[in-house]
């Protein structure tokens, strides 16, 4: 399939494949049309590496470690990084949803304290807690 079905099917934005193609994440064969610049054939194994480079970015890894992590399961040696990079990700992602959830916990007592008149001292937020500790 050429670009612009490719980009259809996979619900991305044609720049985005473009993108994806100039940082080495997506390598389709290029077809026998097009003269000196030959159109690039998409395939459903292309649609499902597109797949897994969404997915790891909606896990908060950049393109540089999702390139790295293709890189070695085309090699074959890719399970064990891929599990320690897997592993760190969720590491940071569980601290963020602690900072989140100190931060959402700040939020709905001062929502509270507003909503009754603002008497008496205000909450204090979760970052001045940890600067006294």
């Amino acid at each position: 399939m050429w670009i612009t079905e490719f980009a259809r099917r996979a619900g991305v934005r044609q720049t985005t494949v473009r993108h994806y193609l100039r940082e080495g994440l997506l390598s389709p064969r290029t077809g026998p049309a097009g003269g000196s610049r030959p159109y690039l054939e998409f395939t459903e194994s292309d649609l499902r590496l597109l797949s897994a480079i969404q997915a790891g970015q909606a896990l908060g890894l950049s393109l540089q470690e999702i390139k790295l992590l293709i890189g070695e399961r085309r090699s074959g040696s890719g399970h064990a990084r891929m599990l320690k990079a897997l592993t760190v990700q969720r590491d940071k992602l569980r601290g963020r949803a602690l900072e989140l959830q100190a931060m959402l916990t700040f939020i709905e007592r001062k929502i509270a304290w507003l909503e009754t008149g603002a008497k008496g001292p205000p909450p204090s937020h979760p970052a001045n807690h940890a600067a006294k500790r």
